[in-house]
């Protein structure tokens, strides 16, 4: 793919000169709810396209489980996906047709609940009313993946973020979880109002949750985050990769990377817990967009084996 060689002055100067792909660059970007870190994120991607003459159009979706979706179906051309949702995607429902671009950042699981309530461990959780996202989400979906490795039951309420913290608020749940970048906003809300504890895993519960979902990344929840906390906290992550339907053009996702890559500071002061870094290749689980994986080669980035289409 002959690449053209302005594509990084364009970045620098915010928009001249124009791209030449950008007379038909019209780009979907698939984000989130408003507020959330993917509709952020994608904010962030829209700005970058727009300031070299693109033409992105942030759309909001209810997150990473739908985006791939609707990234499968090529209603939208790029879009946040969470390892948990491209495994489930990819590998459960035969949707083949999404591709990797850039990996963004990691989302930490948090389980937390009100001080106090006699909860001490995952287990104490059976039978709780335990506040999830909304139905189908990535949050929704990361918590009943790791309470159905353990075999607990807690009694699910899913709701908004909002909802869920006036709820935790009014004592009607125990406490609820989240996957995020760190700190979560909505968990340094919260804690104005209400003491909280936070949950962790047992050893055994540790590793049996690393044999059954090896997509996750054992992570660290660190003391200077969050009240509350007097030591690091270990727990589990998954990364949230920026992704594309595979017939997106080659040359449009090779500029959509370099573009991003040329602009990580901007990003950053968008969404701090962002970390656009091809060092972390190897934490993809779907395979590179064509696209993609020319602007690696080109840079001299190593692919792993499993990433290359």
């Amino acid at each position: 793919m002959q690449r053209r060689t302005f594509v990084q002055a364009a970045v620098a100067t915010l928009g001249a000169p124009r791209l030449a792909w950008a007379a038909s660059s019209f780009v979907r970007i698939g984000g989130g709810t408003p507020g959330g870190a993917y509709y952020v994120c994608a904010g962030a991607v829209s700005r970058l396209l727009e300031a070299v003459g693109m033409s992105p159009r942030v759309q909001t979706t209810g997150g990473g489980r739908q985006n791939a979706i609707l990234l499968h179906r090529a209603e939208l051309d790029i879009g946040f996906v969470n390892n948990i949702d491209a495994v489930q995607s990819a590998n459960v429902e035969g949707r083949g047709d999404i591709r990797s671009i850039i990996p963004f950042f990691n989302s930490i699981h948090h389980f937390v609940v009100r001080a106090d309530k006699p909860i001490h461990s995952l287990t104490d959780l059976d039978g709780q009313r335990f506040g999830l996202s909304n139905r189908g989400s990535t949050h929704d979906a990361a918590a009943r993946q790791i309470f159905e490795i353990l075999g607990v039951k807690p009694r699910y309420q899913n709701a908004g973020k909002g909802d869920t913290n006036n709820m935790i608020k009014d004592g009607l749940l125990t406490g609820f979880f989240a996957t995020s970048g760190i700190p979560m906003p909505s968990i340094l809300e919260l804690q104005t109002t209400v003491d909280l504890r936070f949950l962790s895993f047992t050893d055994a519960e540790y590793a049996e949750i690393r044999n059954q979902a090896p997509w996750l990344i054992e992570d660290l929840i660190t003391p200077e985050l969050y009240d509350g906390l007097d030591t690091p906290l270990k727990s589990f992550s998954s990364l949230s990769v920026l992704m594309a339907n595979k017939d997106v053009p080659d040359e449009l996702v090779y500029d959509i990377a370099d573009i991003c890559y040329s602009s990580t500071d901007a990003i950053r002061r968008t969404y701090r817990a962002a970390e656009v870094n091809p060092d972390h290749l190897e934490r993809l689980i779907l395979p590179l967009h064509p696209g993609a994986e020319a602007y690696y080669r080109e840079k001299g980035i190593e692919i792993p084996e499993r990433l290359a289409s």
